[in-house]
């Protein structure tokens, strides 16, 4: 079981379980929403996820995808996608504690949008690549 929490963390969830994947996204959208070179995020089955606290959300538009955000901090806790209602995406960095050995949390196994990586970009352990 790991839990995930805003910075304010009136915001928060609990994951039983592994992951379906974890994985790093390259994408524009990725990079403005966490205004850094990447996403990473852990996917879990709905019936993994336990949430708790007020959200409020903002819709993208194209590809539909829907982000939970903390309506006091402004954190992304996590967030869905209409092709695949069943699946909750939980920004890894939400389960940031130091509480929580970093080994005890999966780590990243494929890429997307790999053409929109940085240059100075390199991580190890990943066995799937697509662009």
């Amino acid at each position: 079981m790991h839990k995930a929490s805003c910075n304010c963390r009136q915001l928060s969830l609990t994951v039983i379980g592994e992951p379906i994947r974890v994985s790093v996204c390259h994408c524009n959208a990725c990079q403005k929403r966490t205004g850094s070179a990447f996403g990473v995020q852990a996917r879990y089955q709905l019936s993994q996820v336990t949430f708790s606290g007020a959200s409020h959300h903002y819709q993208r538009k194209g590809a539909v995808i829907t982000f939970q955000f903390c309506p006091h901090c402004g954190g992304n806790l996590w967030f869905t996608m209409d092709v695949m209602p069943e699946v909750v995406a939980i920004p890894l960095g939400n389960f940031a504690d130091d509480a929580v050995s970093k080994a005890q949390l999966a780590s990243p196994t494929m890429t997307v949008y790999q053409t929109r990586c940085h240059d100075w970009v390199k991580l190890e352990g990943i066995d799937e690549v697509y662009d």
